[in-house]
């Protein structure tokens, strides 16, 4: 037990790492009085037995974001057309006689036909996926 307790809490372990660093975003229910309120909140009930329930008041721009779906696939899609014209300027720059590097030219077309193929996959499960979801009855 005496192990246990000896150990460093994680904020110290944290502060010791410049590169792992908390989110100041993150971290900001550790500092607000809001998650204090919200637990107050929690055990208090009202005279119908119902807990009341927090508002989270904190505007859109301070929330956390993370790219959409449709900015994800729009990389995905880019990084495949970046894929094919890496492979076509290979394999041109083979014909021409610029480049004798055959394993290469051929490594880059395949990898760019198999992320074709994958993006293509990924196309058809969507497709999928939107017509079932149009199939259900609401």
């Amino acid at each position: 037990m005496d192990a246990i307790t000896s150990l460093p809490s994680l904020t110290d372990l944290l502060s010791q790492n410049p590169n792992l660093q908390p989110n100041a975003r993150a971290n900001r229910f550790a500092q607000n009085s809001e998650l204090s309120q919200i637990n107050n909140l929690a055990g208090q009930s009202i005279s119908n037995g119902v807990s009341p329930i927090a508002i989270d008041k904190t505007s859109s721009t301070e929330r956390v974001t993370a790219p959409g779906f449709a900015q994800m696939f729009e990389d995905f899609v880019k990084g495949v057309d970046q894929k094919k014209k890496i492979s076509k300027q290979e394999t041109q720059d083979l014909i021409l006689g610029r480049s004798d590097n055959i394993h290469e030219a051929v490594v880059k077309s395949q990898e760019a036909g198999v992320a074709f193929n994958l993006m293509i996959e990924v196309r058809n499960k969507l497709v999928d996926s939107y017509k079932e979801l149009m199939r259900m009855q609401v």
